[in-house]
């Protein structure tokens, strides 16, 4: 019998478990998302470091190891910095001590990561793959590949760092808001200003942002209650669950 105050959040991914694997891109793949369904929670695919061809190898696996559990895809939306050498050979340069001191091999290539933002190319593959829900981060893609993934049927959620985040989410037509904190991962998925000053830590950012949407809101990154308020509740009658994310 379930006994969470609110079961929004269950009902919207059609998961037993109010727990949501945190997509993290070059740490989790299938295994860890097949593991999570099957425990009743909601699995998750980072896809931003992966190849279109990847990504189809990667839900093909899920599919059959869990083929009636829902499962979320996770894209980034940021806009990639510009190239700029200058830059990069001065922090090298700064850490050539360390190199010295480790013995690494200070003339070695930079290994660097490629996250490549969400495209045409990555719509696609969700219109193909078609899964239960689409999660971005860095807020959202624009509008009409947005429209797009909503015409799939998906479930759209994105974090939030700060309360005018999760409004702007909220607004622009999001199923559920991300409150991550500061602390949350080592970085954070924000997008609308670069101050630092405005980010908070995660027990005090779920319940700005539950008192500020009406959308349920997952705590990322930490055992913390997921909140919801319904329409013409006080903050004391809100509902919460246990969530992970």
């Amino acid at each position: 019998m379930n006994r969470w105050p609110d079961t929004r959040i269950l009902e919207l991914f059609n998961i037993a478990l109010p727990i949501l694997q945190a997509p993290m891109a070059g740490a989790t793949g299938s295994s860890m998302a097949i593991a999570v369904a099957k425990a009743g929670g909601l699995g998750s695919l980072p896809c931003a470091m992966l190849t279109p061809e990847q990504i189809l190898e990667e839900v093909a696996i899920f599919r059959q190891h869990s083929s009636n559990a829902p499962l979320n895809l996770n894209f980034f939306c940021h806009q990639p910095p510009p190239r700029d050498d200058a830059r990069a050979e001065r922090w090298k340069l700064a850490l050539k001590p360390y190199y010295q001191e480790l013995g690494a091999d200070f003339d070695a290539p930079t290994p660097v990561s490629s996250r490549a933002p969400f495209d045409s190319d990555s719509c696609a593959l969700v219109e193909n793959l078609r899964p239960e829900v689409v999660s971005f981060h860095f807020g959202l893609p624009e509008q009409a590949l947005l429209d797009r993934v909503r015409a799939t049927g998906a479930t759209i959620i994105s974090s939030a760092t700060t309360v005018e985040e999760a409004l702007w989410l909220e607004q622009h037509g999001c199923d559920a808001v991300i409150a991550m904190g500061y602390e949350a991962g080592g970085h954070r998925g924000l997008f609308l200003s670069d101050q630092l000053h405005t980010q908070v830590g995660t027990f005090a950012l779920v319940p700005q942002i539950a008192d500020a949407v009406r959308v349920p809101v997952i705590a990322a990154r930490h055992c913390l209650p997921v909140l919801s308020r319904s329409q013409g509740q006080r903050p004391a009658q809100r509902g919460a669950a246990r969530c992970h994310g």
